[in-house]
């Protein structure tokens, strides 16, 4: 479907919440619609037809252009894109002119201009909602004004200043109510905000291992599982690179821990440096890693192996003199369909085993038949 040519657009969550709640909005209006007619019907106010249609047509034309608006997204340009304020005042109009009209039911129409405030309860600070009070006393004032000049047989000025401090007075107090209402919504908002970026940094602490900063065990074990899935469905197929660093004991013994975990910082962050984004490193336990390679060809899992025991081996630790190089081991199995994720692991500890066997720092692979 085209959405430019439907009344709620798709494409824009946000902006599409904006009409939902203008649209909502404006379906208020139809209600004091019905109550104007009803009203110029029963005779209960002095309003001529043809006023009460100019009226009704500047209040269709308003919701119109303010649609309009919000539909071609000239809103967005703005600090407030709800633009909470301008729909407010644009209700608040209507609702003096209502009051005008009303004659001897103009205090009932009063609860217009509460109903109004209710709709930036969520929206709006203590400080709009004072500005916005300030609008409506003034000019309900003029309205007091146009009465006394224009209707003085139907304008009791008590009654009318009587009304003027009641209605200031409550929506003085609604603006105080409505704010705070307002910083509590927000504190809510800030809470959760935080409390996901909680969730996503332990997300993160969950799969990572605090040392090395690459995957941690637990997680590889997902990545495993999920590749094998794909593979059995008949996608590419994948290799477990199993690594071990070649006489690590020795460096902790002479350097200290300190300088063994700089060591196996160093080389977590070479292999990950220089593999690609589908692949995928993890602490396995110690000085050993896990890397899981997406390579559909074993080939191509053995010269990416071979290309990291090079870097690796070239590596210059700080601390250390430029003389000490720590070399690694590695055993790669290619994945056989339908085997276990235990016996690709096995397959894989078995080639690492015959590395370690052979001499160290060097690539050995064992393929499904050799088990």
């Amino acid at each position: 479907m085209d959405h430019r040519f439907s009344i709620i657009p798709a494409d824009d969550p946000a902006q599409t919440l904006r009409i939902r709640r203008f649209l909502m909005a404006a379906q208020s209006y139809l209600i004091w619609i019905l109550l104007a007619c009803y009203g110029y019907a029963r005779g209960l106010t002095s309003i001529t037809f043809g006023t009460l249609c100019f009226w009704l047509s500047l209040v269709v034309l308003a919701n119109l252009v303010q649609y309009a608006i919000f539909r071609l997204g000239f809103n967005k340009r703005f600090k407030d894109p709800s633009l909470t304020m301008p729909q407010m005042m644009v209700g608040l109009f209507f609702g003096l002119v209502v009051a005008y009209y009303a004659d001897a039911a103009r205090g009932a129409m009063l609860l217009v201009f509460i109903a109004i405030f209710i709709f930036g309860m969520f929206r709006l600070q203590v400080r709009q909602f004072m500005i916005l009070t300030f609008f409506v006393v003034v000019m309900y004032g003029g309205v007091i004004f146009a009465l006394a000049r224009f209707k003085p047989h139907q304008f009791n000025l008590t009654v009318e200043m009587l009304a003027l401090t009641v209605l200031g007075a409550v929506l003085i107090w609604f603006s105080f109510i409505g704010g705070y209402i307002n910083r509590l919504r927000e504190s809510v908002i800030k809470a959760n905000n935080d409390l996901s970026r909680a969730m996503g940094t332990i997300a993160e602490l969950a799969i990572h291992d605090d040392l090395t900063q690459v995957f941690n065990r637990r997680h590889i074990f997902t990545v495993l599982l999920r590749e094998k899935s794909l593979c059995d469905r008949g996608q590419a197929a994948f290799s477990l690179c199993m690594i071990d660093l070649d006489h690590f004991k020795r460096v902790n013994d002479t350097y200290g821990h300190m300088m063994g975990d700089i060591v196996l910082k160093t080389i977590a962050q070479c292999i990950q440096n220089n593999i690609r984004d589908v692949d995928y490193l993890a602490r396995y336990g110690g000085e050993e890693f896990a890397l899981v390679l997406a390579y559909p060809n074993l080939q191509d899992s053995l010269k990416c192996a071979e290309r990291l025991r090079q870097l690796c081996g070239a590596l210059v630790f700080e601390g250390l003199p430029e003389s000490v190089h720590v070399t690694i081991s590695l055993g790669v199995a290619s994945y056989n369909p339908e085997e276990s994720i235990d016996e690709l692991i096995r397959r894989a500890d078995a080639a690492l085993y015959r590395a370690k066997a052979g001499g160290r720092n060097c690539v050995e692979y064992l393929a499904a038949r050799s088990l």
